[in-house]
């Protein structure tokens, strides 16, 4: 059993550049050093995860607009050779969610396109997935019975976190339509993760002392709920969720 951790940031951050502009006197973010949007571990079962998640926009260096939550759409689909995230990925045909086709990229990982930002997805409401089906996966038309979370707000995030002690991360309020709640503090490349349903949640000093010290770091939590279904013998997973992004520096 693997953490599922799909790349969706580059996603993320293209749709930020066209809703906040360009910096003229700014340098690219690295994007490279960035933690993807989190996800809860892939079941072993599991022949293919499809998740459709609401981002909020909280570019590198970007400014918030006080009282505007700037939400952006995000989804994706990987079936696998294998049970439970193992083996490779493969082409199934056509994907869809709510009616919006995705495409493929590296190693036939399907995601929206980038400039595709409004994918339906909104609170308290099902979503819908079409696959053509190919490779050993049947076609699948499915409603997800369990509906898209609230939107989740962190409360508490400064502008830097120190890894020397301990560090509580919280929400304004639990989030409806969720089965749980995934909290994240990443340098880049190590990332550290607790699963709590609550609206706080405390890392202690020894479990961050893996961190490097960066002016790059992220806190991130998830709200999310799943539910799994067969189709032609193979386990599919389907995620709702919502998450909330906070870059940081860690000292």
């Amino acid at each position: 059993m693997k953490s599922t951790r799909i790349n969706f940031w580059i996603a993320a951050l293209f749709a930020s550049a066209l809703i906040f502009g360009c910096d003229g006197s700014s340098k690219d973010p690295d994007t490279s050093t960035q933690s993807s949007n989190p996800l809860p571990t892939t079941p072993g079962d599991a022949n293919a995860v499809l998740a459709a998640i609401k981002v909020k926009a909280n570019p590198p260096g970007g400014v918030p607009v006080p009282g505007i939550d700037i939400l952006i759409d995000v989804a994706s689909a990987n079936f696998y050779s294998g049970s439970g995230g193992s083996g490779s990925l493969v082409n199934v045909g056509e994907v869809k969610l709510n009616d919006y086709k995705l495409t493929t990229v590296g190693g036939n990982s399907y995601i929206n396109n980038p400039t595709d930002i409004l994918l339906s997805l909104n609170a308290g409401v099902s979503n819908k997935w079409n696959v053509v089906g190919a490779n050993g996966f049947t076609a699948i038309t499915h409603t997800t019975a369990k509906k898209m979370p609230g939107v989740v707000t962190l409360t508490n995030v400064g502008e830097s976190i120190s890894k020397a002690g301990n560090v509580t991360l919280t929400i304004q309020a639990l989030p409806a339509n969720i089965d749980n709640l995934l909290w994240v503090i990443s340098d880049g490349s190590k990332v550290v993760t607790k699963e709590v349903r609550a609206t706080s949640v405390t890392f202690s000093s020894s479990e961050l002392s893996g961190l490097k010290a960066t002016a790059t770091g992220i806190v991130q939590v998830a709200a999310y709920n799943t539910e799994g279904k067969d189709f032609g013998g193979k386990k599919i997973y389907f995620i709702n969720e919502t998450v909330d992004s906070k870059f940081v520096k860690i000292n």
